[in-house]
């Protein structure tokens, strides 16, 4: 932008004496009766119209003329008002400036108004950014909106929310960066994704997005185009002493059970850290839960049916009935009804033939009673 030299209008606009005398020009004109438009009302109104004064008030937006760059402030005449509207160089402001030229026409919002040496001083971005707010609050709270992540600390990320054009602050929790624990935290700054607003925080004026809430609408979708004969490739969340959590495909994240994870490795799950990555195959879908292998193979859940007779192993005995292991990775029940007719005591590690009662493949339930 050029700089551009204000006109020397700051002397009359500084001068008392001369604003007195506009004041009491005014004050003559209302004590003039209306109809009687002689040559001297015709000049004093001439002269009220040329000299409207009129006063600033803070927090309203006035239309002003470009007047040019003057000691780093971009200055704005604006009728009535004893000085410029005065917006500072800053890029953030200067940003909606970039295409204006002296003597445009802009709107400037006075953001305050200094009586002691009577400086006006004003913002462009407040008025977009205010429009920005206004049009984020109102959509509806599962819309999704684009973020930066820009930095990391102990409790979340700070980001910069990007909506309408316009930048506005925000803040994402550790807890909602991922369907999961983050195993790399810092692996998402610099990167800019989809996040849902959660709610708007006055003390801190952002907004706190969760780009959980985002991963977990793209979930049923996304377990409809699994493939059961495609390798997946996805990282390690955690382990436990029967199994490995896997997050895949963004927002997916399934088990692998201890019988199905690659032979070398199933001795040593706890080697299995989080961030680990590794391949396997989805074995099966059960209400949402998604079961996956590294070993492609039929098992008894695979085969299972009713009126089949299986060697088992009492596992523990519950309020609600007997479990009994059938294979590494498959659990049926004696229910306590069938327990009663039994009339029998059983005892974890008791070998006991079984037969199948009944098979809930949806829930992934095997009912049994002793053969």
């Amino acid at each position: 932008m050029i700089e551009t030299e204000v006109l020397n209008e700051q002397d009359v606009l500084n001068d008392v004496a001369f604003w007195e005398q506009i004041e009491f020009e005014q004050a003559k004109i209302k004590n003039l009766n209306a109809k009687s438009k002689n040559p001297e009302t015709l000049k004093l109104e001439e002269i009220y119209e040329s000299y409207f004064i009129q006063v600033p008030v803070k927090n309203s937006i006035v239309t002003g003329k470009y007047e040019g760059i003057y000691s780093n402030q971009h200055c704005f005449s604006v009728r009535g008002f004893k000085d410029f509207v005065r917006v500072d160089t800053r890029p953030n402001e200067t940003k909606y400036l970039k295409n204006t030229n002296v003597g445009d026409i802009v709107d400037v919002l006075v953001i305050n108004i200094n009586n002691d040496i009577f400086m006006i001083e004003g913002s462009i971005a407040s008025i977009y950014e205010n429009a920005a707010h206004l049009s984020l609050k109102s959509l509806d709270e599962d819309t999704v909106i684009m973020a930066t992540i820009k930095s990391m600390n102990p409790a979340g990320y700070d980001i910069e929310i990007i909506h309408d054009g316009i930048t506005l602050p925000g803040f994402m929790p550790n807890t909602l960066a991922g369907i999961n624990k983050l195993y790399d935290p810092e692996s998402i700054v610099g990167k800019t994704f989809e996040v849902m607003v959660e709610s708007f925080s006055k003390e801190e004026g952002t907004y706190i997005v969760s780009r959980r809430k985002y991963l977990r609408t793209l979930i049923p979708s996304a377990i409809d185009e699994l493939d059961y004969e495609r390798v997946y490739t996805g990282h390690v969340t955690g382990t436990t002493q029967f199994g490995v959590f896997v997050e895949f495909n963004d927002c997916l994240t399934g088990m692998i059970h201890k019988a199905n994870v690659l032979p070398d490795w199933q001795e040593r799950l706890n080697q299995i850290k989080p961030g680990f990555q590794i391949e396997f195959y989805v074995k099966e879908i059960i209400k949402d839960k998604i079961i996956l292998t590294q070993i492609l193979r039929e098992t008894l859940w695979d085969t299972i049916k009713n009126g089949q007779v299986i060697d088992g192993v009492v596992k523990e005995t519950k309020q609600f009935g007997v479990l009994v292991s059938l294979d590494e990775e498959t659990m049926g029940l004696i229910h306590t009804s069938e327990v009663e007719k039994i009339n029998k005591k059983f005892v974890s590690g008791q070998d006991l033939k079984v037969k199948v009662l009944a098979v809930d493949r949806q829930n992934r339930k095997i009912f049994l009673t002793v053969a």
